[in-house]
């Protein structure tokens, strides 16, 4: 069975060295089966470049996070 993708303009959220990145209107191919996510190469190698130069971010948001009781994580 073959998916078919579709070129959309999607909310990107990635995680590197402990932090939590997310990018805003970002092309994208986008599986209409999956939902899953491709970028072109360009794409990803300016997500990367923001990542590791970027100062000055438009937003900062706060993250909740919580751990599962080990009993319930197994």
């Amino acid at each position: 069975m073959s998916s078919t993708r579709q070129s959309d303009k999607v909310e990107l959220v990635y995680q590197y060295k402990g932090r939590l990145y997310i990018f805003q209107n970002v092309p994208a191919g986008v599986c209409q089966q999956c939902g899953e996510k491709y970028l072109t190469a360009k794409v990803a190698k300016e997500i990367e470049h923001r990542i590791m130069t970027k100062e000055k971010w438009a937003k900062t948001i706060t993250v909740p996070v919580d751990v599962l009781p080990e009993e319930i994580a197994v």
